[in-house]
């Protein structure tokens, strides 16, 4: 069948992938978004896909406050104990619904320049400084970010908090100064449309659908092709063909703005490791 090839094309495209600049053997990914986005579900649904059956990761769950305190990188590996792909994704806490609440703006930015060691625990009373352990005073390239992924609740489009709102757009603001390119992860799709619910495969004609990617386009002011719309495995007990495909769609988008950016580097290996 012809999705089942475009899986497998799909699924070889990642386990393959190399990144296109030399400098690099992985490119690292991070997740931003607001509380319950569907980051860490996330992370759990491309390890399904790779696995070829529902994964379970520990710090899946809903919260008010999120499970995800940490910097957690997730190596994305070819099968379950097989050797792992050049594709890294990192997961943090949640932005907050209120002021001084949630991963901070200033602690966004460290992550993102490569200066916060994976397994930092962060508090928005103790930003991130010169006297963090494991600080790196000069993280090198296979560190830092290679590309941002604003993780947005397709349920929750229309009634973000505005201060969720002004740090999405100003973490926004900063990453694109940095030149890391960056696109929006739409979850939660199959919750506002019956006919997703029942197949993946309608998420691009759904007119409800199309109203959350124009909204979270707006939110974060990018195209609405830069809006990546997927249903992450939640209450599944086993993989489908039409979700394993967007999930991996979207992946590929990923990697290919990464790719996209370093075809403008104009910079050696060397200055592009202190470029950040």
């Amino acid at each position: 069948m012809l999705i089942l090839r475009e899986r497998e094309e799909l699924r070889e495209a990642l386990v393959s992938y190399k990144p296109a600049f030399e400098a690099l053997t992985k490119v690292r990914v991070l997740l931003l978004g607001p509380v319950g986005g569907g980051k860490s579900s996330f992370v759990n649904s491309i390890r399904s896909v790779m696995y070829g059956r529902v994964s379970h990761l520990p710090i899946m769950g809903s919260s008010p406050k999120g499970f995800t305190k940490k910097l957690k990188c997730y190596d994305i590996r070819v099968e379950k104990g097989g050797q792992p792909t050049a594709v890294t994704l990192c997961d943090v806490m949640g932005f907050g619904d209120s002021e001084g609440t949630g991963l901070t703006l200033h602690d966004t930015l460290a992550v993102i320049k490569g200066r916060v060691p994976e397994g930092h625990k962060f508090r928005s009373e103790a930003p991130v400084n010169l006297n963090t352990a494991g600080y790196r005073l000069s993280p090198g390239m296979n560190d830092t970010i290679h590309c941002a992924v604003f993780v947005l609740d397709a349920c929750k489009v229309f009634s973000y908090s505005e201060s969720v709102e002004e740090t999405l757009k100003d973490v926004k603001s900063e990453i694109s100064e940095l030149d890391i390119p960056h696109v929006v992860l739409l979850t939660h799709v199959d919750q506002v449309c019956h006919a997703v619910q029942l197949d993946a495969q309608y998420i691009y004609t759904s007119r409800t659908v199309q109203e959350r990617i124009e909204k979270a386009a707006e939110l974060l002011g990018l195209p609405a092709s830069f809006v990546l719309p997927i249903r992450n495995y939640a209450a599944e007990h086993s993989v489908s063909c039409n979700t394993d495909i967007l999930l991996l769609s979207a992946l590929k988008h990923m990697l290919q703005a990464i790719d996209d950016t370093f075809e403008d580097y104009s910079f050696s290996p060397q200055e592009a490791e202190t470029k950040h």
